[in-house]
């Protein structure tokens, strides 16, 4: 895979900003022309820097209230089974294996504090989950997956 230079920084900006710009309006704000810019994407697309479109939803407006951190400790030698069947569930937003004192994190929302209560509980049935510590998000200071490609 190639590295990415600045004009592809630049393109994946505007993307991030709005991924219903056009070709057309990209390459204009750019200064650059439509055929760069399409090929770019293409490129972009094919390298797999570009993974997909799609819109980013407030998901406490449509009732997913209560966002949660859920640390498991997996027993040895399962993590990846536990962790490919925990990615299957709806509510689970990300799964991270880490470092630490702990196996894997994952990233959930859910309706309420029932359904959360739901959940963990099933994680804790599975039969390779040691333990969890689950953590409720009180508050959202900041939730920017594409930060990384903000102008400074």
């Amino acid at each position: 895979m190639e590295s990415i230079d600045d004009v592809d920084r630049k393109i994946i900006r505007e993307l991030t900003q709005n991924a219903r710009l056009s070709y057309r309006e990209i390459g204009k704000k750019l200064g650059i022309s439509v055929a760069t810019v399409a090929n770019r994407i293409s490129k972009l697309e094919k390298e797999g820097v570009i993974k997909g479109y799609t819109a980013v939803i407030n998901t406490e407006r449509i009732g997913f209230t209560i966002t949660a951190v859920i640390k498991l400790v997996i027993k040895e030698g399962k993590l990846l089974e536990v962790q490919r069947e925990l990615a299957k569930e709806k509510n689970v937003i990300a799964i991270y294996d880490v470092t630490g004192e702990v196996d894997s994190i994952i990233i959930a929302r859910f309706i309420d504090r029932q359904d959360m209560s739901r959940f963990v509980k099933r994680v804790l049935k599975m039969p390779y989950v040691d333990r969890t510590h689950t953590h409720v998000v009180l508050e959202v200071v900041k939730e920017d997956p594409v930060s990384i490609f903000r102008e400074e």
